[in-house]
């Protein structure tokens, strides 16, 4: 069959557009492929905490927790997101898909850079409590612990690293400056996007390493509210929205410490947020962390999830014994009638150390530079 000479050239022309056309998709797929690798091929550093055998503390604790980057594999990649990558679920200029991106980074796994430590503190404590946490578990986390206190001090706030925040708070042990304090100890991790709130007290020593896995066992998206209560019971109050009856509620004592879901967090702001956590406080006229469990367990209708690695004052912690040392997440002291209660811990005379804060440290991570001449 014979082509006329107009019919020829269309034919060229149309298989040189169908030969261009393909050029064209082949390198815009180079470039969404391109496009994905550099949005998450790349993993942020990673802490990852081992556990396993029969080792010494050491090896359970810090030695194992790795601050190196590591390439993310594609296991971690969640499998909507890698169905919609195969399936060129890619959109926009190569850009993938906000939602998906979003949910990518809810299943990842917590890190240490996801928690938001907050020590309240006051100015006659700066050398006697916090430079002891300077001195151990604060080298673990500077970045992710801040100080609350109630007046300026350069020095400590150049030890901390520009981590102590003057509340302007009263530096009275009362209600109002409890409140005062935990209200901007809130505000402040409400700004920071973290992943958990965990308040702690001066006097309390946070093994680190067990706080992360403790935290990467739960979902921070969800209603989580981690702490251990200083009462066989739920505390009772006089109700003062109804005159002449009680309310009773759980709270997690402070002393022991206590961690936030940033979910939970979330649905306590117009509680607690912008100052409304010491309204409620002068409300019910009880102290800070009765406060916050009053918010999450009475209002919320949240639970207290009971962790016993948490350990305050009021315990007998001369009873922990050395070989469950490596498996609690905080410790705290005391003195009662000319008496320490303290962990039980070799190291250091308790001239040295009364509060046994630097043995604990060291019987943990022996390997570090200032437990070297320890002996344990």
């Amino acid at each position: 069959m014979r082509l006329s000479l107009r019919s020829a050239v269309k034919l060229t022309a149309f298989v040189v557009f169908i030969l261009f056309a393909n050029i064209l998709l082949f390198a815009h797929y180079d470039e969404l492929a391109d496009a994905y690798r550099g949005k998450v091929g790349d993993s942020p550093s990673k802490v990852q905490v081992n556990n396993g055998g029969n080792q010494r503390p050491v090896e359970d604790g810090f030695k194992n927790i790795d601050f190196h980057r590591k390439q993310r594999s594609a296991k971690s990649i969640p499998e909507e997101v890698q169905k919609a990558v195969n399936a060129g679920g890619v959109t926009r200029n190569g850009v993938l898909d906000n939602r998906l991106l979003f949910k990518h980074r809810q299943h990842r796994r917590t890190e240490l850079s996801d928690i938001f430590i907050s020590v309240k503190t006051s100015k006659k404590y700066h050398e006697s409590r916090v430079g002891v946490i300077l001195k151990t578990w604060f080298t673990l986390v500077r970045e992710q612990t801040y100080f609350f206190t109630d007046s300026e001090d350069k020095n400590f706030q150049d030890r901390t690293g520009g981590h102590m925040i003057n509340t302007n708070c009263s530096s009275t042990h009362n209600r109002q400056a409890l409140c005062c304090k935990m209200a901007l100890e809130y505000d402040t991790f409400m700004d920071s996007n973290k992943r958990w709130f965990c308040h702690v007290d001066d006097d309390t020593y946070v093994n680190i390493p067990q706080l992360l896995k403790l935290l990467q066992g739960y979902n921070h998206t969800q209603d989580w509210y981690l702490g251990k209560p200083s009462l066989r019971h739920p505390i009772e109050i006089m109700d003062r929205d109804h005159p002449g009856q009680k309310l009773a509620y759980w709270f997690a004592t402070g002393g022991a410490g206590f961690c936030i879901s940033k979910g939970l967090a979330l649905k306590m702001m117009p509680h607690a947020s912008g100052g409304r956590l010491m309204t409620v406080g002068d409300k019910i006229r009880l102290p800070d962390d009765c406060t916050v469990g009053y918010i999450i367990n009475y209002i919320l209708k949240k639970d207290l999830t009971v962790i016993d690695g948490f350990h305050s004052h009021l315990e007998a912690l001369w009873l922990i014994r050395s070989n469950d040392l490596l498996k609690q997440i905080t410790f705290s002291y005391s003195q009662y009638s000319g008496k320490m209660n303290v962990v039980n811990v070799p190291g250091l005379s308790d001239q040295e150390d009364p509060t046994r804060f630097r043995s604990l440290h060291c019987y943990l991570f022996p390997t570090f530079r200032e437990c070297k001449d320890i002996s344990s």
